[in-house]
């Protein structure tokens, strides 16, 4: 670089104020200079001044100083060229338009190949520092273009031209979303970033190249899989620089990178970077209750939820934007705009950075659990925390973006939520904020493109009833499908294939031709998508198997789902359904698989959970099917079917203690409930001391099992094999109160037995009474010794009577089953004996 210029090459306009995540913009422009100033070989400046120079430019980044010293230093006249005060200050094209070579933009306009034209100008003329320079304005100018505002409409003409090309490269072979803006922009920015040459030069372009990556999933209709593998392996890469020494740096990373996950719905893979996070911020975040008021008549305080906030650390230095996006006021008959806390809260004082970690924990604690009103109530702390203290522009538009999706479904609020929608479209037009301070922290802030804002917007207005106002606005999008319900709505279903013939006239996509087919049922336009797409769209596949498993034709469906999901591996309702499909064609293999693949990526449902585990039991894995119901469980606590599903795998695999837990929780669910045959196997392993499934002795249960059986005989009380064997495990603990307890529950299984009158006309009943007669005699028997005659004698005399109405009855029916008249002959033989002692204390009174 001419060292002359640096010195007289006067800035056109000054930064009017520089934020601590400016700073970051600028690290490599200071290694730059940091490389001239120890240059021996520099003319520069003599020895004494390079030293004073680089000390100056160490001071500003190392020190918290304030940003009127920040932007006073002398070190930025001297030696910060115009480029980076045309970035600072948010004049992104005049950087595009104004430095690069004459040669260079005829041939970018001349359609020549991009990489080639950056490599070779890199080499041949050293201009590292000015390219990057380009591909950092590149990438703003788009996010400013599509997602901070305000948009402007003129191009850059030497780049329009390849607008076409660009569309084509950045749609990994499925389509970007037809609202973008200016796409070149973000190609040229990946273009740039991804030189080899120029990230050996400048580390942090590979972080550059990263922050494309999250803006580029953003404009595409689908989350490619091979876009997240290439990021995922930027991340270990920025992991490894230096410039991840510096604190602020390290938070700013972080936050971006949680970011990238939570897009990705990868909630478990956000949390270790957003916890590192809230660790250099020195960030403690608790929910607490104090007491206040929530309506305007409320007259006694309830306990109310508010996010305290701890900071063991100075707070990063922030900066403040003077025209916010303005919050609309609740203006509700009944409720107040906010809770009136009477106890006084202590506020700590938070800046932007420390706000974005509090903003992406919000989204991260939504993700987690279970979408219900209790789930809404527990982490909106964390959203008004942001909302009603941030002077940051990006997180106040996109905290008051997450405030309309959670109000939206609110009958009170559904209105606040689609006039603070249309307000926030109104704040990202104007031109009150400039450009600069809407870029803070726009990265690490997981603001959404506008298009999702108006999106959503009109998902309001059509959930309010203004269907009309809806329907234009998702025409406006080219949500053709949406738009295909509102003309449904509104009785003019022969719109909607109309709106879509329209717009395949105009120019033909694989989307519309998609649409098409949903719309009229002809799978020849899902051929004709997929020759269009050059067999390469997973969207195609994708909606060519959802017209097949909507008819429940699953043989069909399978092929064309499993192909989507070959060509795109991140489509969660694709492997779901391909799950579902592949059960019902019994092809367990494929339906473990994908089952498998869409809990990785979704670990909340529990229908895939228990789908997963029935695919496993199928394939006779139940070890594995064992851990998927115990994840099903963590999705849906309160399932009775899926802790019945746990219960008899348990008892398969030998857990009894969880068996004994599934039970209790199905009681907890259901109130009356039995399975005979859980418990048999239960109890047998109890009275046989076999190892379980942790090689622990089942006979250390007895206790837990006597307290469920007598949870469940509370409210089963007609059956008698659940009193038969709550007899056999009480008699177990072999003293002469549980003797007498044994005795008495067989006894009320022989009345349960009894109590059918059809019970003599089945053989098997037979059977099944006479059994219990024995053990009802053996029971009696075994606990009359060493008792008081008037008791010993009410206790035979009940026997006795069981017995013989037992054996008269079975004696009046016509049999030739052998096994009865050997078991009728034992139970008479006990009633031998039993009146044999009724006949002893007589003879002894």
């Amino acid at each position: 670089m001419n060292t002359e210029n640096i010195n007289n090459k006067q800035p056109r306009k000054r930064a009017t104020n520089f934020s601590e995540a400016e700073k970051i913009r600028l690290i490599d422009f200071v290694s730059h200079f940091k490389h001239i100033l120890e240059n021996k070989n520099s003319d520069m400046v003599n020895l004494k001044e390079k030293d004073k120079y680089w000390k100056k430019i160490e001071q500003m980044f190392n020190s918290s100083s304030s940003s009127t010293e920040f932007r006073s230093s002398e070190v930025l006249k001297s030696c910060w060229d115009n480029n980076l005060y045309s970035i600072l200050n948010g004049q992104y094209e005049d950087v595009l338009n104004n430095d690069l070579s004459a040669y260079t933009i005829k041939a970018v306009s001349n359609g020549d190949n991009l990489e080639e034209i950056v490599h070779k100008d890199i080499i041949k003329n050293d201009t590292h520092l000015l390219w990057l320079q380009t591909g950092i304005a590149s990438l703003l100018y788009f996010g400013q273009c599509n997602w901070t505002g305000p948009c402007i409409d003129k191009n850059i003409d030497w780049l329009a031209s390849r607008r076409s090309e660009a569309l084509k490269e950045l749609s990994l072979h499925d389509e970007c979303n037809i609202n973008v803006q200016k796409p070149e922009l973000l190609w040229l920015s990946k273009k740039i970033f991804s030189n080899l040459e120029l990230q050996l030069k400048y580390k942090s372009c590979i972080w550059w190249l990263f922050r494309a990556n999250l803006l580029h999933q953003c404009v595409l209709d689908e989350n490619l899989g091979i876009l997240f593998e290439e990021t995922e392996n930027l991340i270990v890469q920025i992991s490894g620089l230096r410039i991840l020494e510096d604190l602020l740096c390290k938070l700013l990373f972080n936050l971006e990178v949680a970011r990238f996950y939570l897009y990705h719905r990868r909630t478990q893979s956000s949390e270790r970077y957003l916890e590192c996070a809230q660790n250099v911020a020195g960030l403690t975040l608790s929910l607490e209750g104090a007491m206040g008021k929530r309506t305007k008549y409320q007259q006694e305080e309830k306990a109310q939820l508010y996010l305290k906030v701890e900071i063991n650390k100075d707070i990063f230095p922030s900066i403040n934007c003077e025209d916010m996006p303005k919050s609309v006021n609740l203006d509700d008959e009944l409720r107040l705009e906010r809770i009136e806390f009477s106890e006084c809260k202590e506020e700590t004082q938070l800046g932007m950075l420390e706000e974005a970690v509090i903003l992406a924990k919000y989204v991260q604690l939504q993700l987690c659990q279970p979408k219900h009103k209790l789930t809404d109530e527990e982490i909106k702390p964390y959203l008004t925390r942001v909302i009603e203290n941030t002077r940051n522009w990006s997180l106040k538009m996109t905290s008051l973006c997450h405030r309309c999706s959670l109000e939206s479904d609110d009958k009170r609020t559904v209105e606040r939520s689609m006039m603070q929608a249309e307000s926030l479209l109104n704040d990202y037009n104007n031109g009150e904020a400039s450009v600069a301070r809407r870029m803070d922290l726009f990265f690490a802030s997981g603001m959404k493109p506008i298009w999702t804002l108006k999106e959503k917007w009109a998902n309001v207005m059509f959930s309010l009833g203004l269907v009309k106002g809806a329907l234009q606005v998702f025409i406006e999008l080219g949500l053709s499908e949406d738009a295909i319900v509102c003309y449904h709505t509104l009785n003019l279903k022969h719109k909607a294939a109309e709106i879509i013939q329209q717009e395949l006239s105009k120019r033909p996509t694989v989307k519309l031709w998609c649409l098409l087919g949903d719309a009229t049922g002809d799978v020849d336009h899902y051929e004709t998508a997929w020759k269009l797409s050059e067999g390469k769209s997973s969207r195609v596949q994708r909606h060519w198997g959802f017209y097949h498993f909507a008819k429940k034709d699953y043989v069909k469906a399978v092929p064309h789902l499993k192909l989507s999901v070959e060509l795109n591996n991140i489509q969660e309702l694709v492997w779901f359904r391909l799950g579902y499909a592949a059960l019902q064609t019994e092809d367990w293999k494929l339906a473990a698989t994908a089952y498998r693949r869409y809990c990785a990526l979704e670990q909340s449902s529990f229908e895939a959970w228990n789908n997963l585990a029935k695919a496993y039991i199928k394939l006779g894995d139940k070890p594995r099917a064992w851990k998927s119901l115990q994840d099903a469980i963590k999705c849906n606590y309160d399932r009775w079917e899926v802790w019945d599903n746990l219960m008899v795998v348990s008892v398969d695999l030998g857990h009894f203690s969880e068996v004994i837990r599934c039970y209790h929780r199905i009681l907890d669910l259901r109130g009356n409930y039995s399975d005979i045959q859980v418990l048999q196997i239960l109890v047998d392993a109890i009275i046989n001391n076999i190892n379980d499934a942790d090689g622990n002795t089942a006979s250390r249960l007895l206790q837990s099992s006597l307290t469920l059986f007598g949870r469940i005989t509370s409210s089963t009380t007609n059956s008698p094999d659940i009193w038969r064997m709550y007899a056999q495990l009480t008699a177990l603990r072999k003293t002469d109160v549980d003797a007498e307890k044994a005795a008495q529950y067989l006894q009320q299984a022989h009345r349960a037995a009894v109590s059918n009158p059809n019970w003599p006309r089945s053989e098997d009943t037979i059977q099944n009474v006479l059994e219990l007669c024995r053990h009802l005699a053996q029971a009696y028997l075994r606990c009359i010794t060493d008792i008081a005659i008037v008791k010993k004698r009410k206790m035979l005399g009940s026997a006795k009577l069981s017995l013989q109405a037992v054996v008269k009855k079975v004696k009046e029916q016509e049999r030739s089953n052998e096994n009865i008249d050997e078991q009728l002959a034992k139970v008479e033989e006990y009633l031998a004996i039993i009146t044999n002692e009724l006949e002893q204390i007589k003879l002894t009174q």
